[in-house]
């Protein structure tokens, strides 16, 4: 997949609805107040300009700069499951752009 595919998929995957209560009930959470669904959509999107940047400049290191995104982000505004929620929308941002989450430590 060539690098304007792939911000093409990544920003029809900006559009698409994410954390509804059916997401919640899957994981067998209480989905959070809106306010915090709000955050995490916002969140969510700020990591996928992210990726999307990256392939605008066709960076040859993404998995690097993506780790040290990581390792750079402040999410002390999130609980410790908003966190991992965010963090598993956000692999499929990943897989997107061509960045292997599995070999990342989040």
């Amino acid at each position: 997949m060539t690098n304007q595919e792939r911000i093409a998929q990544l920003e029809a995957y900006k559009l698409k609805e994410k954390f509804l209560i059916e997401d919640f009930e899957d994981y067998e959470e209480v989905p959070p107040p809106t306010e915090a669904v709000i955050r995490m959509r916002k969140e969510v999107d700020r990591f996928t300009d992210f990726l999307i940047k990256r392939l605008v400049k066709d960076v040859d290191n993404i998995q690097e700069q993506t780790q040290q995104f990581f390792k750079d982000w402040d999410n002390e505004e999130f609980t410790q499951e908003e966190t991992e929620f965010i963090v598993e929308v956000e692999y499929e941002a990943m897989r997107i752009a061509g960045v292997k989450a599995d070999d990342l430590l989040i």
